[in-house]
């Protein structure tokens, strides 16, 4: 998978990747879906564009999950569908989950639950001196990538906002959840997320 920007104009999506899952675990093909979302406008969005849009990304992240985990998704409480959308996204975005696995989870184990706007930055100058397709993006592009990143960890429960700094909030992980990530290979995404070593 090679890095990409796409996340700067995508959105975390909870209820839309729930909705998705749904859809995915009673055996609906993304051709079907997409009928709904053009037809039907199961996503309640204003445009042919979006429509398309949130049927291929939710698609996209969910294509790895099997049917135990859709399930799952489709009915679980708020705190364990966010985390396992925030999952869903790490498995679709390259970068975003060396950011998680990088920095994110590295705070958790040295104890420091504080992340910085400069972790962000020293983060991608790293990346950028080992990548000539992130040392190519504009500084808004940049800008717009941190800004989502940011964005999805407040969304998932992950990171809350105190003044120019973000505290890292450690999430429950549910018993059963843990069992569903372990099945479908996805530990790597839930040692980052729960700062495991």
């Amino acid at each position: 998978m090679d890095y990409s920007a796409g996340i700067m104009s995508h959105s975390f999506w909870y209820l839309e990747t729930k909705k998705t899952a749904e859809y995915l675990a009673e055996g609906i093909s993304k051709n079907e879906l997409m009928e709904l979302s053009l037809n039907e406008n199961i996503y309640q969005v204003d445009s042919e564009r979006r429509a398309r849009e949130l049927v291929n990304v939710c698609y996209r992240r969910l294509k790895g999950f099997d049917n135990d985990l859709l399930t799952f998704l489709s009915t679980c409480d708020q705190n364990s569908g966010k985390l396992i959308v925030l999952i869903s996204v790490l498995t679709d975005d390259k970068l975003f989950f060396e950011f998680v696995h990088e920095v994110f989870r590295e705070h958790i184990l040295l104890g420091n639950f504080t992340i910085k706007n400069s972790d962000l930055d020293i983060f991608f100058m790293n990346k950028m001196n080992q990548s000539e397709v992130i040392e190519n993006w504009k500084d808004t592009t940049l800008k717009k990538v941190k800004a989502n990143y940011k964005k999805y960890l407040i969304e998932a429960g992950l990171l809350k906002k105190e003044d120019d700094n973000y505290q890292i909030i450690l999430p429950f992980i549910d018993y059963n959840l843990k069992n569903l990530l372990i099945k479908n290979d996805l530990t790597p995404f839930l040692h980052a997320i729960a700062g495991d070593a």
